[in-house]
């Protein structure tokens, strides 16, 4: 069974570290809200494991003002990817 993570607090937080702990080849993790500020954190993102897909939310980047280069192992969605991402895993989990 896959899962999707979400994470919405900066890197501040400390959270990702956390969250990493759960994450298994097959899950997703959606950085939204302040969780998009990981965008310039992309050593942090390079050591999840394997097999873990990474997004953002397009729409939180542009709200933040953050239209750089996301890291090499990311991509960017938009709702409409976050709702195909919902329905493509089995669980969501929210790290807050």
């Amino acid at each position: 069974m896959s899962c999707l993570h979400l994470l919405s607090k900066s890197p501040a937080s400390g959270l990702l570290e956390l969250a990493s702990k759960a994450l298994v080849p097959g899950d997703a993790l959606l950085l939204l809200e302040d969780g998009v500020y990981f965008q310039s954190q992309p050593q942090q993102l390079a050591a999840l494991p394997a097999g873990v897909t990474i997004h953002f939310l397009e729409q939180d980047l542009l709200a933040r003002g953050l239209h750089g280069a996301l890291p090499e192992n990311a991509g960017r969605i938009d709702y409409d990817g976050l709702v195909e991402l919902c329905i493509r895993h089995d669980k969501t989990t929210s790290w807050f």
